[in-house]
């Protein structure tokens, strides 16, 4: 819907009127500066929907304001795509952890390893819409861990094939690397591209033969141009190496030595420490924010094989332990977070329990092995569901929550996804991707999102009177608080999919940018019908957020043309 615009210079708007008049012509519509009832439906004068109005430019250098917030019309804090946002009692908008969503598509990577692929699945429509080699070694590859950033792209990890390779999670990511004006990359599970002809594979890195990625985390940091998600971790069992790798490049920025860490899985909390589940013995952790210190808890979990980290920086591991099957969570001391205690319950019937997740409802999902999925209250420890799945050849490694609340468990000896409604736990469905997936660990983003990044995603796509709109400046008013900020970035296009398909470019940061600011930066497509803007939302600490109190754009467009 378009926003509340605005416009000035009434006399020429009456001097163009009269102009349409004599001539006997209607304008275009949209822009229908004149029309009278003499002329209400000639070829290519359709009238007008009655709501909402599209603005009245008066001439083709005015400047016509569309206007979102004070003074406008409400932010929709769930249209566009917008995410982890909300509206305050006065209109403005500030950040809401437990409103994250993402656009029309959100997506489950399932790194197939008896194949050495990754699928791409749509999880509203549960269609695979990709399949990609994660190598060049075929089944070799072993992909087996999978993270996912801020931008819903994936970095799988190579477990055999002692590597990493990040893919793009939309079209807008991917690079025509042959130059012939196309994105070539596969359409679906039998479109796998021949090893290097994928333009959607952003990077490839060989690590150290037989170092064994098993352990793979995005951070959720920002880059200075606003990119999102600008490094990934990646620990080698064998190794005993973190690598932290530069997301765009996948350039190797730095190898901590792990000690006697051997990696097998990891996750990221909110205050940007990684959490490493060692092979045996208790977690081991690296504080980023300090200088990269390498420390162990001072207790073993009580069962420890999969794990993951809740909103709260509670860390939550699962597996065999204290002479049964069961799910721990350990609390850090806040003054020395290797302190700090260790809570479990046991899961009734269970196996093996092996991958985990938390939702946004303040439950852990446990796969276990053979049965199912278990579902625990995150804060009574008591087991709320146990959730029989498959038919009996059984083998459930992964499990992963989407931007739609939904559960998913992989099984990797049927080869299908299964799909859990948490609201009807009897609403089970699945669908078939590669041969023998793994995927233990984050394959949605929905964790890095829960856990670690206390960030918002509000969008709105203002549609300009003709193709012939120029976008011209932007003007924001926001209010801060304690290490808060804004990032805004625009696109332009012809039509919705042209738009979708566009790269985002970095418009104005607050601090330091002040309003307003120029759309020059859009270049050549400057000139577009449709103008899409995002304000990324972001803060430092969870109990501080930005507000937007007010977004407008000021466009003009040329009658004549």
């Amino acid at each position: 819907m378009p926003a509340t615009s605005s416009h000035s210079l009434p006399l020429l708007s009456l001097t163009l009127g009269s102009l349409g008049l004599a001539l006997g012509m209607c304008l275009p519509a949209g822009c229908n500066v004149g029309r009278t009832t003499d002329c209400q439906e000639p070829a290519g004068c359709a009238e007008e929907p009655p709501a909402p109005p599209r603005p009245h430019p008066t001439g083709p250098s005015d400047d016509i304001t569309y206007t979102l917030g004070r003074g406008g019309q409400p932010f929709d804090p769930r249209g566009d795509g917008s995410s982890g946002v909300r509206t305050e009692p006065g209109g403005e908008l500030a950040i809401d952890p437990g409103n994250i969503t993402i656009s029309a598509r959100p997506t489950v990577w399932v790194a197939n390893s008896a194949e050495g692929t990754v699928s791409k699945v749509d999880a509203r429509t549960m269609t695979e819409v990709a399949r990609y080699l994660t190598g060049p070694k075929g089944p070799g590859n072993d992909p087996s861990r999978t993270t996912v950033g801020l931008n819903s792209d994936v970095v799988v990890a190579n477990r055999a094939g002692g590597s990493a390779v990040r893919i793009a999670g939309d079209l807008s990511q991917c690079r025509d690397k042959n130059g012939d004006g196309r994105i070539t990359t596969s359409q679906g599970p039998a479109d796998v591209k021949p090893w290097g002809e994928d333009e959607c594979v952003l990077w490839y890195l060989d690590l150290p033969p037989n170092s064994y990625p098993r352990a793979a985390v995005f951070d959720a940091q920002y880059g200075l141009d606003g990119q999102l998600s600008t490094t990934v971790y990646i620990g080698t069992y064998s190794g005993r190496i973190l690598y932290r790798i530069d997301a765009n490049t996948g350039r190797v920025l730095k190898e901590i030595n792990l000690g006697s860490t051997m990696p097998y899985g990891a996750a990221i909390d909110k205050n940007g420490v990684i959490w490493i589940r060692d092979a045996q013995g208790p977690l081991a952790f690296v504080e980023v924010n300090r200088g990269d210190r390498v420390g162990r808890t001072q207790q073993n979990p009580p069962c420890a094989y999969g794990i993951a980290v809740d909103p709260e920086g509670r860390v939550w591991t699962s597996g065999s332990g204290q002479g049964g099957q069961c799910v721990s969570r350990y609390t850090p001391d806040p003054m020395d977070i290797s302190q700090g205690k260790w809570d479990s319950v046991q899961l009734p019937g269970a196996t093996f329990p092996r991958g985990l997740a938390v939702d946004a409802k303040k439950t852990v999902w446990v796969a276990d092995t053979s049965t199912g999925v278990y579902a625990v209250d995150t804060e009574s420890m008591m087991v709320k569901h146990s959730i029989r799945l498959g038919a009996g050849h059984n083998n459930f490694v992964g499990m992963a929550i989407d931007f739609d609340g939904m559960v998913w468990a992989i099984n990797q000896a049927d080869s299908r996804a299964y799909k859990i409604d948490p609201a009807n736990v009897a609403d089970v469905k699945s669908l078939a991707v590669g041969r023998g997936p793994y995927t233990y660990s984050d394959m949605t983003g929905f964790q890095l999102r829960n856990a670690a990044a206390p960030t918002g995603r509000f969008r709105h796509t203002f549609a300009g009177c003709n193709n012939q709109a120029r976008w011209n400046r932007l003007f924001f008013t926001a209010e801060f608080e304690g290490g808060t900020s804004i990032v805004i970035s625009a696109r332009t296009g012809r039509d919705p999919a042209d738009l979708a398909a566009q790269p985002w470019v970095l418009i104005a940061q607050q601090p330091p940018d002040a309003s307003p600011v120029s759309l020059d930066k859009l270049g050549e497509r400057q000139v577009a019908p449709l103008l899409q803007v995002e304000v990324q939302l972001r803060t430092a600490h969870p109990a501080f957020s930005p507000r937007l109190i007010q977004l407008k754009v000021g466009s003009s467009c040329n009658l004549l043309q």
